[in-house]
């Protein structure tokens, strides 16, 4: 039992003899904060489709305030109605990435403004938020639980 625990340990921290484990976490973290950086960028840049390509299918988005969104086109009609209504200048600061496995999680504070399209003053944004992603069959990352919520 013992023996089964410290290899599991070793698993779970990439104290792997070869490094193999502690490559794949690094080249995974790097493959997260990417992510991280596209999802800022198409929301920076009111990309919709960019923004929902970064979810795999089932994917579930919980944005605070809202219910939870399910389906591909409930994304891309969340998407185009809030970058249709505001112009985003926001930063993503990763404040914990954790890799376990398939699944990895990213807990992020999000900076910025946002600005209505319609005119106005640009309105502070401070959110907190947490994302699941999931690794894919081709061993790419996308986001499988999208959770947000507002600091203030």
């Amino acid at each position: 039992m013992k023996k089964a625990a410290a290899v599991i340990v070793a698993l779970m921290t990439g104290a792997c003899s070869d490094g193999s484990l502690q490559t794949a976490t690094a080249a995974d973290e790097a493959a997260i904060r990417d992510l991280i950086r596209q999802t800022e960028g198409f929301n920076n840049s009111a990309d919709s489709l960019g923004w929902v390509s970064l979810f795999e299918d089932g994917a579930v988005y919980m944005p605070a305030g809202t219910p939870a969104v399910n389906t591909e086109s409930g994304l891309r009609d969340m998407a185009a109605t809030g970058f249709g209504g505001y112009q985003a200048d926001i930063r993503i600061e990763p404040v914990e990435i954790v890799i376990l496995g398939e699944w990895a999680f990213a807990r992020s504070k999000v900076s910025g403004t946002v600005t209505p399209r319609a005119g106005g003053d640009a309105i502070p944004v401070d959110v907190k938020q947490l994302v699941l992603y999931r690794r894919q069959a081709d061993g790419s990352w996308k986001i499988a639980r999208f959770i947000s919520n507002g600091n203030s």
